[in-house]
Parts: C-alpha cells; sequence; structure tokens
C-alpha cells in the first residue's frame, strides 16, 4: 500500500486530557471517594495518593490555625483596642486621630509646623501600645 496523501500530525495532548487521564488511572474522577485512596497492589499506595493525603491534612491545620488567629486578633481589638492620639494644633481645622507615625507623617507632610509634636505622639503612641486605654486615644496639644 502506497502512503496517504492526507497526513495530518496529531494534537499534542492538552492539560486536561493529561489530569483526566490521570484521575483515570488513580481510579475515579473525585479524590474524596474511598476508592480513590484504596491500594491497587497488593497493599501499595501510590504516592501522589500519600502526598496528597499529607497535603490534605496540613492545608486542614492550617486554615485551623488561620482562623484561630484571626479570633484571637479580633478579641484582642475588642479588649484593647487601637492606639490612637487625638492631636489637636491651631493648623488643623479640628482635633485629628493619629493612630500611627506613618499617619502623622501623613499629616506634617502637608503641614511642616506640625514635625516639631513628632517625638510627642511617638511617645504618646508608645505609652499606649497595648494598654486597656488605647482605644480611648490621649489628647495632645491644644488648638
Amino acid at each position: 500500500m502506497a502512503d496517504s496523501e492526507i497526513s495530518t500530525t496529531l494534537s499534542r495532548p492538552s492539560r486536561r486530557d493529561v489530569i483526566s487521564a490521570a484521575l483515570l488511572t488513580v481510579g475515579g474522577a473525585s479524590f474524596n471517594s474511598s476508592s480513590a485512596a484504596a491500594p491497587r497492589d497488593g497493599g501499595t499506595t501510590d504516592a501522589a495518593i500519600i502526598a496528597w493525603k499529607a497535603w490534605r491534612t496540613a492545608h486542614r491545620r492550617t486554615l485551623a490555625l488561620c482562623r484561630k488567629q484571626q479570633r484571637l486578633e479580633s478579641e484582642l481589638a475588642r479588649m484593647i483596642g487601637f492606639p490612637q492620639v487625638v492631636l489637636a494644633a491651631a493648623e488643623l481645622p479640628s482635633p485629628m486621630r493619629i493612630g500611627s507615625l506613618w499617619q502623622f507623617d501623613e499629616l506634617a507632610a502637608d503641614l511642616p509646623s506640625l514635625c516639631s509634636q513628632r517625638e510627642e505622639v511617638a511617645a504618646a503612641l508608645r505609652a499606649l501600645r497595648w494598654s486597656p486605654k488605647s482605644g480611648q486615644g490621649v489628647k495632645l496639644g491644644s488648638a
């Protein structure tokens, strides 16, 4: 027989094709089923299944720890609040709440006359850190 005049090359397998073939080889389309993790050949389990189980366990633990951290941070914010200083100065139209030195520096960039109060604001913020009265704030300066 002679070669055909029409010759087409086979397309490369897509990522979906490869994943589908791998899932069929493992034993199903769902990793949640017990058949996916069941040993097939005399008690040995595929290394990918073992790695996946270890990842799943670590992932669940990470999520639990993340939620615990979020609960603790929320409780801390409720109990203590966030340190803030109320800055009253003649240059300001009304007293301003300052929660960080970065926020003060942003304000002082527009009003250079406030730069002389930076150390006072820094000391007040340091004193309020992790104290129960930090949510109430401290008033600095005079309007």
